[in-house]
């Protein structure tokens, strides 16, 4: 069950886009027919882009041949192709002709030139990869184009997630020559196991209409992504096809570029966390839902590492899952991060309930004020190491049987 107290609101359209999705049978043919598994995002104009990508080595060649496309054309991008059920990646050679046919597919399907199009795959690692059955029924992406499709892009890319992950912002922008005008921003987003990102999420498709270069676009994604998409942990593995493109449709409109994007970085900003935080409420086999606050650090980098540390380590996340109050394992965890602490300034609380003080066990805390609180589906675990002035908050989950069971079986 996902830790998700909220329901999720319709994604909204964005201006200078269309999508559509195809059932290509792309995991299994037995699957055709029965759920979406291709995506198709088209521009209406050249779209400014950005890109962020996975850190892993072993990375996919749709990673690859994203990254020089956005480089070398990043002014005139025009679609995203994407398809779930199998990642194109660990099989050698064929993995780059196949890429380059996805590609392919994906611009005759939208009608503009291969290098204007970026692709993305999700699934399977080591399986050979089906661009047969994508070709036979790539057309339904293209028959299905509208522009309130947003929804069935998010489902189009789901493997093991339970539930479709979208959110929408819209800001408004008063500019003394173009005067007032309300912007969108539509995101979609995949993942629920190997998430343990190095850049972004597993898949991730943001959309906008606010008219910004591709230049600023990167460094505000990459800026964006650090506090959102690289605050995550599910599990501590980092794909090795973990994307995420945003474009924008707003120059290509005709509309003059914003001089001032605080108000476009803080509307992304908030849209990239909460996909962010969808994928931990939808973690494989995630019972809770926990926040890690690492203050009182020297950077910023020194907090988020110490709390990715505390994340992904298995001791700490199966003491969230047995709501097990086990604070030993947390400053286990803390020295284990790489970071210089010095453990007599170190202190530990669970929502309100003070743990640790300075290096040592509060005099007031007891065993079952810590239960009670390790027991709720959503908290807060607060670090302080108590060395400068930096902070940043970390999501994780628990860590339960039903995670394994849903690994073991992830092939069959």
């Amino acid at each position: 069950m996902p830790v998700l107290p909220y329901t999720l609101q319709k994604p909204l359209p964005v201006p200078g886009f269309k999508v559509g999705s195809a059932s290509c049978g792309v995991k299994s043919p037995d699957l055709k027919g029965k759920r979406q598994d291709v995506t198709l995002i088209v521009a209406d104009v050249p779209a400014q882009a950005a890109a962020v990508f996975t850190q892993n080595s072993f990375r996919a060649a749709c990673v690859d041949l994203g990254e020089k496309t956005v480089q070398e054309h990043a002014s005139d991008i025009r679609a995203i192709i994407a398809n779930a059920g199998n990642a194109n990646a660990g099989v050698g050679e064929m993995e780059r002709v196949w890429s380059q046919q996805l590609v392919d597919l994906g611009a005759k399907a939208a009608a503009v030139e291969a290098n204007q199009v970026l692709s993305a795959s999700t699934g399977v690692i080591g399986e050979p990869f089906p661009i047969e059955r994508i070709a036979k029924t790539i057309h339904e992406a293209s028959d299905s184009l509208a522009e309130d499709n947003w929804l069935q892009a998010a489902e189009a890319i789901r493997t093991t997630d339970t539930f479709a992950k979208y959110t929408s912002r819209q800001f408004d922008v008063f500019e003394q020559n173009s005067g007032g005008k309300t912007y969108t921003i539509t995101g979609v987003s995949k993942g629920s196991g190997m998430i343990h990102p190095n850049m972004a999420t597993m898949l991730g498709f943001i959309a906008t209409d606010a008219p910004i270069s591709a230049d600023k676009l990167q460094r505000i994604l990459s800026k964006v992504a650090d506090v959102s998409f690289n605050s995550i942990s599910v599990d501590g593995d980092t794909s090795t096809n973990d994307t995420v493109y945003l474009l924008s449709s707003g120059l290509g409109l005709g509309d003059e570029e914003l001089e001032d994007t605080s108000g476009f970085e803080e509307a992304l900003q908030e849209v990239a966390i909460e996909l962010a935080q969808l994928i931990v409420r939808d973690g494989e086999g995630v019972t809770k839902f926990v926040s890690i606050e690492v203050t009182g650090a020297e950077s910023e980098q020194q907090a988020r590492d110490l709390g990715r540390t505390i994340a992904v380590s298995p001791l700490v996340k199966t003491a969230f899952a047995g709501s097990d109050a086990n604070w030993g394992r947390i400053i286990m965890a803390i020295g284990n991060s790489g970071s210089f602490i010095q453990s007599n300034k170190v202190s530990i609380k669970a929502d309100d309930v003070l743990i640790l003080k300075d290096g040592n066990l509060h005099s007031d805390y007891t065993d079952e004020m810590g239960m009670a609180v390790f027991a709720k589906q959503e908290f807060i675990l607060t670090v302080d190491i108590g060395l400068g002035n930096a902070c940043a908050t970390v999501w994780t989950g628990d860590l339960t049987h039903e995670y394994i069971s849903i690994n073991a079986e992830y092939r069959s």
